[in-house]
């Protein structure tokens, strides 16, 4: 009986993970407005399958070579798009629309089998009896899992194949100590690791930093068994198992056709090296300005509790981390070494270990989106639900507020993904924008859009509602501030009708430094207090909601917020019901699936030129 209500347990909270992971896949109707995803949808609608396995592996000639298609900077692990190519041609489904949502069901997918992953570790680090579901639970209910499945990009296939590493590690930990030498399964489990590892690093190279978490679970097993034949085996097998995934499913990582070959592709070197230059606070290339005042660590920590995980689960996961942390640094402090003794309480240090690298590492790192931080997920659900099962085996003592203070905290943290999913209830905010501009705006009107941002209006099946119908200004506003560049805006506004904002990509970063964009950051002010000449006349928003009665509208926008809040003062809250406001999130988090999007009007005409440059250059430069 108990066996069928776990097994019951398990589907339950399998069924809701899928539910959240593949709601709304289509969530642009089909618009593309995802610039990865379009990038990823081009190179897998370019790329051929070579005629055999030597011209596969010859990165010279082969046609599945995205650089021999004339995309000569691609950073992204090859596995991921080759592997949905394949999958959306066998469906039949190679077109520009189809593959985009292949690739997005596919990344679903992984995140999903990542769930049951989640379980599994969590069921090799303690067997009581809920624990591994409660683990489960929290991973299947985390906002960033959930809107990354809905994007056709690498992120989920590199956290899933760094989690399941782990459990092949934690197995073979488990098996080490059982004359491993003749066991058919230690050497199926050490070959699967290895395989496992090279399709992590075929997805995402930063899947290398997972690296040490292995080396020193190896190490324990030499520690243990003090048996150097088996370590050398055990590692001859993960590194040719490892090498030669890596060869087959990222062929173009290295220079030549050999089967056997250490010389790296000088092409993809040279790519790396051109994006670690992005990664500079003195670069003006455009995606990096957002990051420039940003603080190491509690600037990706906040994004994390706020919107990665939702603040309920943030709150735990965070307890949960300094409480491990001060658990296992005093073992160490009074020489009780029981997290090195025993298998299991190692596999929960390991985790823990895996957590404070990657944070560590990339936390201090100049570029701090949130995707970077993906493969912590998992980990952290493990830890949280460890963390909290202790908890649980405290107040259970009162059953009555066990109970009720289980049942909230459940209610609490289903509160975050549920209210994240309506956002793929409503039409993206840009299709929105697109249908309102063909009813309210007249055709040949001059419409700005922002360079690096999206252009709006989309063309939409209705019928007369082609982008053809209006004019497109383009505002190079990311540009360096110079007389140049000012007298071109100064020609531009002239012309400009209508002032469209498709996101807060633009204005959000560049506002933050205004001592780097002067002139720039006095044209979305004076943009944003009517003094430019241009009223606001729409705006759309799509945030995260739990409906109520129309009666009820309320924002709940959290303390300390400052990517574009230039646009606070006469912010809207639209939608009927409890809103969480992430419009000032990192930038990441909302400009792909739920931006928000400003329409002004001209209404009367300046000098814009003078406006906009003469009177700032002469004046005290804006602190």
């Amino acid at each position: 009986m108990i066996g069928k209500i776990n097994l019951l347990l398990f589907f339950c909270i399998l069924i809701l993970a899928s539910i959240f992971r593949f709601y709304g896949i289509n969530w642009d109707q089909d618009q593309h407005f995802h610039p990865d995803e379009r990038f990823l949808t081009m190179v897998s609608g370019a790329i051929s399958w070579p005629e055999n396995l030597w011209q596969y592996l010859d990165t010279k000639s082969s046609p599945l070579n995205p650089q021999n298609r004339g995309y000569n900077f691609f950073v992204y692990g090859s596995f991921p798009v080759f592997f949905t190519k394949m999958i959306a041609e066998g469906l039949n489904k190679a077109d520009y629309t189809n593959l985009t949502l292949t690739g997005r069901f596919l990344s679903a997918l992984m995140d999903t089998l990542t769930v049951i992953v989640v379980f599994f570790i969590a069921k090799r680090i303690n067997k009581s009896r809920f624990f591994p579901y409660l683990a489960m639970f929290f991973y299947g209910s985390m906002v960033l899992p959930i809107q990354l499945s809905h994007y056709y990009a690498v992120d989920s296939y590199l956290t899933f194949y760094t989690a399941f590493s782990f459990l092949l590690l934690t197995v073979l930990l488990s098996l080490s100590g059982k004359n491993p030498q003749n066991s058919k399964i230690f050497t199926l489990i050490v070959l699967l690791l290895g395989i496992s590892l090279g399709l992590s690093v075929s997805s995402k190279i930063s899947a290398l930093l997972f690296l040490p978490v292995i080396a020193l679970g190896l190490f324990r097993i030499f520690l243990r068994s003090k048996n150097l034949s088996l370590v050398i085996l055990v590692l001859t097998l993960i590194s040719v198992s490892a090498y030669l995934t890596v060869r087959l499913s990222y062929p173009y990582l290295f220079s030549d056709s050999k089967i056997i070959s250490f010389s790296l592709n000088p092409k993809i070197i040279d790519n790396w090296k051109q994006l670690k230059s992005f990664d500079n606070p003195d670069s003006y290339f455009p995606p990096s300005i957002q990051w420039i005042k940003t603080r190491p660590y509690l600037f990706p920590l906040k994004n994390i509790m706020l919107w990665g995980l939702g603040l309920p689960l943030g709150i735990t996961a965070l307890a949960a981390v300094i409480y491990f942390l001060k658990e296992f640094t005093w073992q160490v402090y009074k020489r009780k070494f029981t997290f090195w003794e025993k298998q299991n309480v190692f596999s929960l240090f390991l985790a823990l270990l895996w957590v404070l690298i990657l944070f560590g590492y990339q936390g201090r790192q100049f570029v701090k989106a949130l995707r970077y931080f993906y493969p912590l997920y998992p980990f952290l659900a493990v830890l949280t639900a460890l963390f909290f099962s202790r908890i649980i085996s405290w107040v259970s003592q009162k059953r009555k507020l066990f109970i009720v203070s289980v049942f909230i905290f459940m209610l609490l943290i289903l509160i975050y993904p549920v209210s994240f999913i309506s956002i793929y209830s409503r039409p993206h905010t840009r299709v929105q924008a697109s249908s309102w501009i063909y009813q309210n705006i007249p055709s040949g009107s001059n419409l700005s859009g922002e360079h690096w941002d999206d252009f709006l209006p989309v063309s939409l099946s209705q019928p007369g509602m082609l982008r053809e119908r209006y004019n497109s200004i383009e505002f190079p506003l990311y540009n360096e501030d110079n007389e140049d560049k000012w007298r071109l805006m100064d020609e531009r506004l002239r012309r400009t009708d209508y002032i469209i904002l498709t996101s807060n990509r633009l204005y959000g970063s560049i506002m933050t430094v205004p001592e780097k964009y002067p002139l720039t950051y006095n044209f979305y002010r004076s943009l944003f207090d009517g003094s430019l000449g241009f009223n606001k006349i729409a705006e759309f928003t799509s945030r995260p909601n739990i409906p109520f009665p129309k009666s009820i509208s309320i924002c709940l926008t959290p303390p300390l917020s400052r990517y574009g809040n230039i646009a606070v003062k006469d912010q809207r809250c639209l939608l009927p019901g409890i809103s969480f406001n992430d419009d000032y999130s990192d930038e990441t988090f909302t400009v792909y699936d739920h931006p928000k999007v400003l329409i002004f009007q001209k209404v009367k005409p300046v000098d814009y030129f003078y406006y906009l440059y003469r009177s700032v250059i002469s004046a005290v430069p804006v602190q």
